[in-house]
């Protein structure tokens, strides 16, 4: 099995009003990754080939990549957004890319956008006032499943953001790590299906019963970062922020840029685990697992 020598980081569409990701989440994947080579060059292995792409240039840079030592990253944005910038021709060149054993990193709103049916129940601009499912498909089914959010709905009755943010408890069933939520929800495969999925990262029952899932409830909303198979190649999705740290939280400027909704700031920076965790966590529970392709 070839190993992972370049991590591609898609850095949104430049000409295109939507964009797709969020730009605060692209420069954070870009440090992430330079973190992530530091612990992997301890480990004894080689480091990761670091590149940015513009959306523009995405698909042509696909077709001439050696698929199998490549890793696609898509950072977190709205899906609907995702929707509007990439064209069939460009989701058509990401599933041949994987499908010929490429690996992809997809996390809360990009992993909710690669399901093949997505279901977001919260307020929004659609519906500021009316919490109900918004059902979706995609064009680039990479888990043939559905991915349902928020855990974290928006506690209030108007539409503000839709969801609140918070520091989950997630376990692999030997570590845990206290990681940043905000939007993501959980992965359901299907009952029957060809698709090789492996269940890389749980939330605590505890945690999601502190967020008002009811017992006999958890095991449908436990899994909270998957890995499947497309073709000769696969994906993780992941419906948390491992680049989010204490550092990351400007308790007073998030309280004052984002009044009233529904985060406790101050809670989340003192329950996220150190960066030392966090890194070494998503390195060895996740991105190892999909670099071998190992889905027992």
């Amino acid at each position: 099995m070839s190993t992972i020598k370049r991590v591609l980081i898609y850095t949104g569409h430049k000409l295109n009003r939507y964009f797709g990701p969020y730009p605060d989440n692209i420069q954070k994947r870009i440090r992430m990754f330079g973190h992530l080579n530091r612990y992997r060059t301890a480990d004894g292995k080689p480091p990761w080939k670091i590149t940015a792409v513009a959306g523009e240039a995405l698909a042509e840079t696909l077709k001439r990549e050696n698929s199998k030592e490549s890793l696609l990253v898509i950072p977190a944005g709205q899906s609907s957004n995702l929707d509007k910038v990439f064209t069939l021709d460009d989701t058509n060149t990401m599933h041949d890319f994987f499908r010929r054993g490429g690996r992809g990193y997809f996390n809360c709103g990009s992993a909710y956008w690669v399901s093949k049916q997505r279901v977001y129940t919260g307020l929004c601009e659609q519906q500021p006032e009316q919490r109900k499912p918004i059902i979706k498909s995609t064009n680039l089914p990479l888990f043939n499943g559905l991915s349902k959010g928020p855990l974290c709905p928006f506690p209030g009755i108007k539409y503000r953001v839709g969801f609140f943010s918070d520091a989950v408890t997630v376990t692999d069933g030997e570590d845990t790590c206290n990681i940043y939520l905000s939007g993501g929800g959980c992965f359901r495969p299907q009952q029957q299906t060809s698709q090789k999925i492996r269940i890389l990262v749980r939330y605590l029952r505890s945690e999601l019963q502190r967020h008002n899932i009811e017992k006999e409830r958890c095991q449908k909303w436990e899994n909270a970062a998957i890995m499947t198979s497309v073709g000769d190649g696969a994906v993780l999705l992941s419906m948390f922020h491992p680049y989010y740290g204490p550092k990351d939280i400007d308790v007073q400027l998030y309280n004052k840029v984002f009044p009233n909704c529904g985060t406790n700031w101050q809670a989340v920076r003192d329950k996220l685990s150190p960066l030392d965790i966090r890194m070494r966590f998503a390195l060895k529970r996740m991105l190892y697992p999909l670099e071998s392709l190992d889905f027992t």
